[in-house]
């Protein structure tokens, strides 16, 4: 067993994508085994979901006893006017540059780790300090300033190894492994090439890089990603350890959708995730115009937020196809769950997608699934149909083959289901064991 220093960003229930869910079901199947998990976040709601062998701190209200040379680490900055009252804004992980602007924030550097915007509380009785803090419109200084307050905060907990997760945790990380000597793996759910394509952020590449180069051992969530470590940030392979996600399979036979009772009844598509240039949104819409040229009895639903959401409302209202389209906002869990209930077919026609943990989600609701094969999760899952994002036209076609050939549609929903079955976290949970080992010499 490991006692492991979990540094994440985000959490159930406040999420906004795939990150927070894969983060909390990791830490679940780590702990399930008795691993004991220190997570840390920069804020903690209050409502977050409480388990076994898992401790949670965060910038907001930790009360940390610190030694008297750590306190004047943190007084000195005080001294030096650093400290500010920060608001409360959630920060949206997968966000690239298109969706947040970095123009404005000083170059980054790992040894520039020197902000910590955060009100010390002290009190002469007391022989604790309260940090609070939480995010701002500023996310290179907040991403610096949880960078510091993990390194402080690790020095009076006792783990093994530091796991982060995604590129705002990854200074974090690296500051809190040389501050304690204790190996770092950095757990890679989306590179900044994902994010923006070729229009990269340097800052965050930078940072990412850096990062890499530190790390004692990389966990990638498929091999599509590895070969982007390897290919455009000179990562070794040897470093690079591919471990898929899982699925949380909580199937409730009686949502399931079966054959369709009329052959004219309404079919329902489904699109469901951020609404940004990494998840192919535009492909969506293009292919639903082809569709609707044939046949008249489907609906197009875009589940999700994201910059081009005003966009995508305006694309399928020039295209003439409005009526048919249904936007739904951010979903819950449960929301989610009701969609999938509904859909006949769901489609990920993502341009870069390290994993595609929704598409195991539709399967593990009984829906037949049409992916892009430039995705991570198609490493895992045969019973779907793959095509390239930038075609429409053959997109257009299967969609129209699925909804039309009851025994496809059949054959795919039922195949689906047993392959996300066999996909679960705990077997997640295990490989990351495994790297564990390697990485602290237990084996």
């Amino acid at each position: 067993m490991f006692k492991v220093l979990m540094i994440g960003w985000e959490y159930p229930p406040k999420i906004t994508g795939g990150l927070g869910t894969a983060c909390y079901n990791i830490a679940k199947a780590l702990s399930d085994s008795g691993n004991e998990i220190y997570f840390v976040l920069p804020h903690l709601s209050g409502e977050e979901p409480k388990l076994q062998n898992i401790k949670m701190f965060d910038v907001e209200g930790s009360v940390v006893d610190f030694e008297e040379e750590e306190r004047k680490i943190l007084f000195q900055l005080q001294k030096e006017s650093i400290y500010k009252s920060l608001s409360l804004q959630a920060f949206h992980p997968y966000e690239s540059s298109r969706e947040i602007s970095l123009r404005e924030t000083e170059p980054f550097t790992m040894e520039k780790v020197a902000t910590l915007s955060e009100t010390i509380r002290h009190s002469s009785n007391d022989e604790s300090v309260k940090i609070q803090s939480g995010y701002t419109n500023n996310i290179i200084n907040d991403i610096q300033l949880y960078a510091r307050f993990n390194s402080i905060l690790a020095r009076k907990l006792d783990f093994e190894i530091i796991h982060c997760h995604d590129w705002m945790t990854f200074p974090a990380g690296v500051e809190t492994a040389r501050s304690t000597g204790k190996p770092l793996i950095c757990h890679v759910h989306a590179t900044e090439f994902d994010r923006s394509g070729e229009r990269v952020n340097q800052q965050v590449y930078d940072l990412e890089r850096a990062a890499f180069k530190e790390a004692a051992a990389i966990i990638t969530v498929s091999n599509y990603t590895k070969r982007i470590l390897m290919e455009r940030y000179s990562v070794p392979e040897y470093k690079i350890y591919p471990i898929h996600n899982g699925v949380e399979f909580e199937l409730d036979r009686n949502l399931l959708r079966k054959n369709k009772s009329t052959e004219n009844q309404e079919r329902l598509v489904l699109f469901l995730g951020r609404i940004t240039f990494q998840k192919g949104p535009d492909y969506f819409v293009r292919a639903a115009k082809r569709v609707l040229e044939v046949a008249d009895n489907v609906r197009f639903v875009m589940a999700g937020t994201g910059d081009m959401y005003a966009r995508m409302i305006e694309m399928a209202a020039d295209l003439g196809i409005g009526k048919y389209f249904h936007y739904t906002g951010f979903l819950s869990k449960e929301e989610t769950r009701q969609l999938y209930s509904m859909a006949d077919l769901y489609i990920m026609p993502s341009v870069s997608e390290p994993f595609g943990l929704s598409t195991l989600e539709a399967m593990s609701g009984g829906v037949p699934v049409i992916l892009s094969k430039q995705s991570g999760v198609g490493e895992v899952v045969n019973n779907c149909i793959k095509v390239d994002f930038w075609d429409v036209e053959d997109m257009a076609s299967k969609i129209v083959s699925v909804l039309s050939d009851r025994n496809l549609h059949a054959t795919l929903r039922d195949g689906g289901l047993e392959e996300a079955t066999n996909n679960s976290w705990s077997k997640t949970g295990k490989r990351i064991e495994e790297v564990y080992a390697k990485v602290i010499n237990r084996k």
